[in-house]
């Protein structure tokens, strides 16, 4: 169906997007013709007293079309043309000389929420899935149809920045108190009956603020604004170790639109948008933050099977992952705190932190640390799980499977995890595991560092420049023997890198864990491995084949066999992964 566009007696058009094949809408390529069409023919229509934008998916618009921008090329003046098209459709909209609401019936995330800017009207049905945002810097990219130039001038660049530089999602009612949206409607069918009470209210507007009242800033208040955008590019550099180019740029047209109007801030940001497109830090951030998050959360990586909903939770022992985890299920299952000693009441699951005593649990057990061989308990309800700390605020949980815990255990501790926000990774009951192992390398790797003479405080810095989310000195003594031929410093950040690369390469060909997807995010979240790189499957993948295999032998020659890369890794690395999502 594409676009339907109806028109009423009143006068107001109803347009109601609703992309062929798809199951949310997005800015694939037919968009920009269907949005094209829709607006020059709003522009011909005689009598016309208003537009609504609507949506017959359960979404709203879910934005851009990531698989495109994949391969797309940086600064390509055809792309830059077509954006700039693209972005003009909206343009011409926001200045039809009637008033346009949108109706948001679903989430409504970047390109999407860019198409709401456009509108004079914002309005949002009271759900929680009925978020807005743009989320796009944590794809390596900026909203590119518009955000970056309009969202300041509609919140300020305190608010915007905010919204800009983390990509959050926003719920209805802080939608509205922000500005983001101007009214909130019970239920899906309230939406267009409210858009047209709006339209054909005394309170309707077809001008936008920023055309109303686009005007220069006085010298104070420009230099006010200059000097916290300042202040918060420090703050990001701090942050991202100028690893993540994409808010750097965000920063740069917030500043220069201080001072632009906005059709030349529209250009800037087209400009700046295109400049981010192949960057190896762009794609390494689609892949993490989109391809694989989206393929653990779409269950693609959960046991086969039904979802399933456990009703009782039995928790054993203390500590502060016992608590997070009773604290977050509580608000899913009933839960029993159980004392060390004490027996165990009747539960569907129960987790073990520290081991159990007494009676044998009903229901599945889950043991912190592995699945051992429970007198009392059958093998195949038994499952392990860890819970790795060496990153702050870490929300993976690594699933063990023993030698005979059944599909049915994993895919109930499977949905449990996920279903109180945490990452859920299933891995073989092998020494290490997968998050151990690659921090064991990694910490491995930084002993020999300090043991060649390394100053604790330099290699802190030096992991903190790489982007690695871990600082080790602390928990290391240096190895007796020193190496004095060594220059400790030069190749340091490339040896942490590539000996938890390999070592992901190694737990993938072994069968310890089971997806490049789930070894990314394990590795980032998990391990600490750097954010921009996409993960430790990705780094080396990021690199290609040749280059990647050219510099573990350069560093094996050089610093010994742990460096060496088993030929057959080689075909993990070519050919590159599908990114179908």
């Amino acid at each position: 169906m594409g676009f339907d566009y109806r028109r009423d007696s009143s006068g107001i058009v109803v347009v109601t997007m609703d992309m062929d094949g798809k199951s949310a809408n997005t800015m694939i390529p037919a968009y920009h013709d269907l949005m094209g069409a829709t607006v020059a023919r709003l522009e011909a229509e005689e009598g016309l007293k208003g537009v609504i934008f609507a949506s017959a998916k359960k979404t709203f618009f879910a934005g851009g079309d990531l698989k495109s921008l994949m391969v797309a090329e940086a600064g390509d003046d055809a792309y830059k043309a077509w954006l700039n098209e693209d972005k003009g459709f909206l343009r011409r909209l926001e200045k039809l000389p009637v008033p346009v609401v949108a109706a948001i019936n679903g989430a409504a995330l970047g390109g999407g929420f860019e198409i709401c800017l456009a509108c004079n009207h914002r309005i949002v049905v009271n759900d929680p899935a009925a978020v807005v945002g743009l989320p796009e810097v944590t794809l390596g990219l900026l909203p590119g149809t518009g955000g970056v130039a309009r969202l300041p001038r509609l919140l300020g660049p305190k608010q915007a920045l905010d919204l800009l530089l983390t990509g959050r999602f926003v719920q209805t009612q802080e939608a509205l108190s922000l500005g983001l949206v101007e009214e909130i409607v019970p239920s899906r069918e309230d939406l267009v009956p409210a858009a047209m009470a709006w339209i054909l209210g005394d309170t309707a507007t077809a001008q936008q603020p920023w055309d109303a009242e686009e005007r220069a800033l006085s010298p104070e208040d420009l230099a006010g604004r200059q000097q916290f955008i300042e202040m918060t590019r420090a703050a990001v550099l701090d942050r991202t170790r100028g690893k993540l180019p994409a808010p750097m740029r965000i920063l740069d047209i917030v500043e220069a639109g201080l001072e632009l109007d906005l059709d030349r801030t529209l250009l800037l940001e087209t400009d700046l948008f295109a400049s981010l497109l192949d960057l190896r830090e762009t794609c390494a951030s689609i892949w993490l933050n989109f391809f694989a998050a989206n393929a653990i959360r779409s269950g693609r990586m959960r046991p086969n099977g039904d979802r399933v909903k456990i009703g009782s939770l039995a928790v054993t022992g203390t500590g502060g992952n016992a608590d997070a985890i009773a604290k977050a299920a509580a608000r899913k299952a009933d839960v029993v705190r159980v004392a060390p000693g004490n027996n165990l009441p009747d539960a569907d699951l129960t987790l073990a932190f520290g081991g159990i005593a007494g009676n044998a649990p009903s229901g599945v057990v889950a043991f912190e640390g592995g699945a051992p061989q429970a007198d009392g308990l059958d093998p195949a309800r038994v499952v392990g799980f860890e819970i790795p700390e060496c990153t702050a605020r870490s929300k993976i949980v690594e699933i063990v499977a023993g030698a005979g815990t059944s599909n049915e255990t994993l895919r109930l501790v499977y949905d449990f995890f996920q279903g109180i926000g945490r990452t859920p990774i299933v891995i073989r009951d092998v020494p290490g595991r997968f998050v151990g192992r690659l921090t064991a390398a990694c910490l491995t790797e930084a002993k020999v560092l300090l043991a060649e003479g390394l100053d604790p405080a330099a290699l802190d810095k030096l992991i903190r420049d790489a982007g690695f989310q871990i600082q080790p000195s602390a928990l290391l003594q240096p190895a007796p023997a020193a190496q004095a031929d060594k220059n400790p410093a030069e190749d340091a950040a490339d040896r942490l890198l590539f000996i938890q690369s390999l070592e992901a390469l190694r737990c993938l060909d072994e069968g310890v864990i089971g997806s490049e997807e789930e070894a990314d995010l394990a590795s980032v979240l998990g391990a600490g491995f750097p954010v921009h790189t996409g993960g430790a499957v990705r780094f080396a993948k990021g690199m290609g084949a040749g280059a990647f295999a050219a510099r573990t032998a350069a560093l094996a020659d050089r610093y010994g066999d742990r460096f060496t890369m088993e030929p057959r890794l080689l075909d993990r690395l070519r050919p590159a992964v599908d990114q179908a999502a």
